[in-house]
């Protein structure tokens, strides 16, 4: 899942950069007031990310989508380690909402996927925090499961400003202070796993059960934490980039009048 949103958040970003080899393949170029033609071009990007990747940036085909070695802290208190597995489902990932507003600096997206189907094999262990308030009494496990996600919104909301650089050229740069994201599963969630122990005690039914019963407040407290290192991860990796590609190379607009030196 945090992989999934990566490319999903990278797509927002790289659908206006035309200097990418993936974007002479597809030839197309928008203007960013053309939030019909922006649409077009992620739902483009992500098909061919899916079917092919995307070496440039060396992303992998993503349908499926490979994971290995994902940590995610929930609540302070359970860390869950995805050692090795695969999410399938990507490919079918709508864009829905695209604006891209100059004047006020900010760029929003939204995607609908249908589905997303993981199975992995996974590590999970207490935090301190839980044994502290439990007593010492370790929540530990070792073994394979999945989960599937049906009608995921998700919503991202970019600050950003043009500056203009040493070279003389303007270029993005993202402000992940003024920066926000949300989700929300529509459809439901549901999990299967194996190997969840209290001691030595097997309780693996009982968390299964207590998780598909209680699914929105699970992924709601699960899902939060995933999104937002996702979207950290997202802006380094595409701050790296638009460092190097001047805003001349990624969108037709004139942007001379919202440029700060």
């Amino acid at each position: 899942m945090l992989r999934l949103n990566v490319i999903l958040l990278a797509s927002a970003i790289f659908a206006f950069c035309d200097s990418l080899a993936i974007l002479d393949k597809l030839n197309k170029k928008c203007a960013v007031s053309d939030d019909k033609c922006v649409v077009g071009l992620y739902k483009s990007l992500i098909v061919e990310a899916a079917d092919n990747g995307i070496p440039e940036l060396g992303v992998p085909k993503a349908d499926p989508l490979m994971m290995k070695d994902m940590e995610v802290v929930a609540l302070g208190m359970i860390k869950l380690t995805v050692k090795e597995g695969e999410a399938k489902g990507f490919r079918n990932c709508e864009p829905t909402d695209s604006k891209v507003d100059l004047a006020n600096q900010r760029h929003t997206i939204s995607f609908v996927c249908e589905r997303i189907a993981v199975e992995a094999s996974y590590k999970i262990e207490s935090t301190p925090t839980l044994l502290a308030l439990i007593g010492g009494i370790d929540v530990h496990g070792e073994g394979k499961g999945g989960a599937v996600l049906e009608q995921i919104t998700l919503n991202f909301d970019f600050g950003f400003e043009l500056k203009k650089l040493d070279d003389g050229e303007v270029y993005i740069q993202i402000k992940p202070d003024d920066s926000t994201n949300s989700f929300e599963v529509k459809g439901k969630a549901t999990v299967h796993a194996d190997n969840i122990l209290v001691g030595k005690q097997e309780i693996s039914a009982v968390v299964v059960n207590i998780f598909n019963e209680n699914w929105e407040f699970f992924t709601n407290n699960f899902g939060k934490t995933v999104i937002d290192n996702a979207t950290g991860m997202f802006m380094e990796q595409a701050q790296l980039l638009l460092n190097k590609i001047p805003v001349k190379d990624l969108i037709t607009d004139d942007v001379s009048a919202y440029v700060k030196s």
